[in-house]
This record gives C-alpha cells, structure tokens and sequence, in this order.
C-alpha cells in the first residue's frame, strides 16, 4: 500500500475561486487551511486539482459517518421528492419517527429539535430557569445557571456571556446576567457553588473539546451527578461534540453509566448533510414550556428528521461507538510510539476525539497543519495551542497508520531529521 500521496506544496489550487470567496464572503475564522474541496467520500476529500486527502478534522465533527454516506443521501433524496418542509404548526409523517426513536435511544420522554448546537443549549438554559421558578420556587430574575471555564457552545449572546474567551465576547458587551462559572473537572467547586439555592442549572461537556479536549478524571461525572441530584439542581449535558459514538460510546457520560437530567445533541446528529439538533428532557421538565414560548422556524422539519432518523440507525447498526473505541486506542498507540515526549508533551482524548501539544520549537500548529495539508493529511489547529483530530467514525486501521505516518512524517521534516513526504 502507497502511504504518502504527492507532496508538493499546496499552491496550485484554483485560485480564482479562492480569491472570489476572500472577496465576497466575510471570514472570521482565526486560521483558514488554503485547500479547495470539491468532492468528498467516506473519510477522504479531494480538492480542485484532483488531491486526495484524509480528513482527520472530520468538519468539525460532522461527518460522523464519512462524507456522502450512501444510506443519508438516499434518505435525503427521497424525502426532498416529497416534503422537505413544514413548520411545527401543521403535523407531518416524518418528525415523529424521528422524535420517538431519539427519545427511545437515549432513554427521555420529550425533545425539541432544533437546527445548530447552540439552539439546543440555548433552550436548555430557558428550561433550567423555567425550572427553577416553578418547580424550586427561586424568586424571579434570580435563577443562576453554572457553567464550567472554557466552554465552548457557540456564539450567540448567551454563549458568549458564558465563555472565559475576550475574543469571543470583547466587543458585544453588556453580557447576560445570572450566568456563572467555576473550573471544569472540580467537583470542590462545583459543590461550593451548589450551596448557593439560586443556582437551577449546571452546564458541562462530558469531555471539552474546543480548548484542547480536556478529558475529565474518572469519576468526575458520577460525582456531577451526585451533587446535582443532591442539591436539587438540574445537570445540563452539552454533547454536541462528544455524543454520537464519537468518544467511543454513543454518549460521552456513559463512559461513567450516569444520565444528565437535560441532553443536548448535534453536528453530526444528521451525518453533516442537514443542520440538525436536539434537546432531550423527562416531560417535568419540558412539559413546564408553554404553547408559544418556544418556536422555530426550521426546527424539526421533515427533511432535517429524516435524515436524523437515518443517521442515528446508522450509528447504532454500523457500530460506529464501537469502531471510534478500537481505532482511537490505534491511533493513540501509533502517536505514543512514533513520537517522544519532548516533541509531543501533551496527547489527550478518548475513542477519535483527540487533541496533542507539540513542542513550539518545532513549529506552530497553524505551520504544522499546513505541512500535514500539503501531504494529504487534513487536521485542525485547536486555539493556537494543540491540534486536534476528529474523524470520522468509520475510518479503518489501514487509515490511522497512513496519518500517523504522515504526522510522524511531517514532525520530523518540521525539526530538520527527515524529508516531508
């Protein structure tokens, strides 16, 4: 097997179609990698001159069953020949099998489906605080909800009044009140905070991904259930990155066999083909929303939920938890033994969400990711810091030793003891 595709630097792309989107389109991205896609299929993407290369960014996550899935494609072209929207005000054939095989899966009694992640924290919160006035009696416009440091859930004045990050809210201030945080994997200060009887909801990821997947110590979560459950407080898991399989389990908390009292889901919740989440809760919770207090335009139309309904079957019969579990212990074992500890301080993760630190004198990560892209390997630089991989669930071992060679490849070249590729 060829493991290293043609190297040369990555400048021949189409340049006038990158020079029209750097024309019309505003970027606000920290890094931009220059690659030009045109077509993708399972874990690889190719770009306008015919490159093949595997993507280890995996979109952000997305594309939890590889690009252009046979089975979600399908489920999309069907569903577009007959009813692609229609809004929660009239009834339709297909969000309901979506709904009760979602709830069934994860074992809640209701859902509100929604369209991007932060929707679905963003109702998470609402619930929290509705909660919290009619159920535990806080006093109005007094209700708190927690949040752990370096979070990460998207960028509307909600989220961003609850991030640690000045890029994300220097510029749109005043922020939103009644939102607080205390560090991530802390229970001391998690318990301290829950004294405070005010507090009616606490938002977490199972894992962090954004800022360098900070992987929590074992028990952790059990003891975030704990406190919450004992200072009557509702646990808000936010797993839009970290659900669906891609931690090795279809949920990331059941690494520690404990359930939050509100789900949230999304990115690849359709496979990437269709914006799509979804906030889980018992019917205490959510039944307290009432008739108008909560609406959307696009949430859960049939064409989203089909899909969605496809995906998630795939999930469960692909066995993709199960294949995110075996090639993450594969990829890890292969990044340990090809690099030493001074060049790569840092790897941290679970099942094929990943992230490592590489010594800055070998070179920056944003200058790393450059040189992986020119021999044909696409991974993310994670907030200036780390690098991150985040695959899709369906990538097989053959493609986890072709990355880590080229990883292993490209460091060496980047510290002066070998040829790139």
């Amino acid at each position: 097997m060829k493991i290293f595709l043609n190297c040369a630097p990555a400048i021949n792309f189409t340049k006038y179609i990158i020079n029209i989107g750097k024309r019309f389109q505003h970027h606000v991205n920290a890094y931009m990698l220059e690659v030009d896609l045109c077509k993708g299929q399972g874990t690889r993407v190719w770009d306008k001159n015919g490159k093949e290369y595997l993507d280890f960014y995996g979109q952000n996550g997305s594309v939890n069953a590889g690009h252009c899935h046979c089975k979600l494609i399908q489920a999309m072209q069907d569903q577009m020949c007959q009813l692609h929207q229609a809004t929660r005000s009239l009834h339709n054939n297909v969000t309901p099998e979506f709904c009760s095989t979602i709830c069934q899966m994860f074992n809640y009694d209701r859902v509100m489906v929604h369209n991007t992640g932060c929707e679905a924290v963003e109702l998470a919160v609402k619930l929290a605080r509705l909660w919290g006035y009619k159920i535990k009696k806080i006093c109005p416009k007094e209700a708190i909800v927690v949040f752990t440091n370096w979070n990460y859930w998207g960028n509307s004045i909600c989220a961003i009044s609850a991030s640690v990050d000045p890029i994300l809210f220097n510029g749109f201030q005043p922020l939103l009140s009644g939102l607080k945080l205390i560090p991530y994997d802390d229970p001391c200060s998690l318990e301290e905070i829950l004294k405070n009887p005010n507090v009616c909801g606490f938002v977490c990821e199972p894992i962090q991904s954004e800022y360098g997947v900070m992987v929590p110590l074992d028990g952790y979560l059990a003891e975030v259930r704990r406190l919450c459950t004992q200072s009557r407080v509702l646990w808000i898991a936010d797993e839009i990155q970290c659900g669906l399989g891609r931690t090795g389990y279809m949920l990331g908390s059941d690494y520690e066999c404990v359930k939050p009292d509100i789900l949230c889901l999304g990115k690849s919740l359709a496979g990437g083909m269709y914006p799509l989440s979804a906030c889980l809760a018992s019917c205490e919770v959510m039944d307290l929303l009432s008739p108008g207090a909560h609406y959307t335009t696009f949430g859960a139309n049939p064409l989203g939920c089909r899909v969605g309904t496809c995906m998630l079957k795939v999930t469960k019969e692909d066995l993709l938890p199960e294949n995110a579990a075996q090639m993450g212990a594969l990829f890890r074992d292969g990044l340990l033994c090809s690099l030493n500890k001074d060049d790569m301080p840092l790897l941290r993760g679970r099942g094929l969400l990943w992230a490592c630190q590489i010594d800055p004198r070998i070179g920056s990560p944003c200058d790393i990711c450059d040189n992986l892209r020119d021999c044909g390997l696409i991974v993310w630089p994670c907030r200036d810091k780390y690098l991150r991989f985040t695959p899709p669930l369906i990538v097989c071992e053959d493609e986890i030793t072709q990355a880590v060679s080229i990883f292993k490849k490209v460091i060496d070249f980047m510290k002066g003891c070998g040829r790139i590729c």
